[in-house]
């Protein structure tokens, strides 16, 4: 295993260290490792091609259900399941899990985001 330096402010050391306490971690290298893991998925790291599952998770007002009723229908065959439910101020949360084409899944959420009426959207897969 390989050591590296890096450069912290107190502030994120002491948030680090509050992750590790509360998280269960075994050090601060272990939550790193965790916390780079998340971020590797983040940012795309999956398979661009083959099949994947996960969840999407996508929040909006209410008044815009219609921009992504078009959507949902269009995808139908990649959503296995899906939860929709009121959480106040006037906002729907909605989780989608989804199983299929990694390119079929690119282009529901880049549906979603083209709407513009997303307040959060976010992919989770289990590539």
């Amino acid at each position: 295993m390989s050591i590296i330096s890096t450069s912290l402010t107190e502030d994120t050391i002491r948030e680090l260290d509050n992750i590790v306490s509360s998280g269960g971690y075994r050090g601060r290298s272990d939550a790193v490792n965790a916390a780079i893991n998340l971020l590797s998925r983040e940012t795309g790291q999956c398979p661009k091609e083959g099949k994947i599952s996960g969840i999407l998770i996508l929040i909006h007002n209410e008044k815009y259900e219609a921009a992504f009723s078009e959507a949902r229908h269009e995808f139908k065959g990649l959503i296995k399941t899906m939860v929709h439910n009121q959480i106040g101020r006037r906002k729907c949360l909605e989780l989608f899990i989804l199983e299929g084409d990694s390119k079929d899944v690119e282009t529901l959420i880049k549906a979603c985001r083209k709407s513009g009426r997303a307040d959060y959207l976010k992919l989770i897969t289990t590539c």
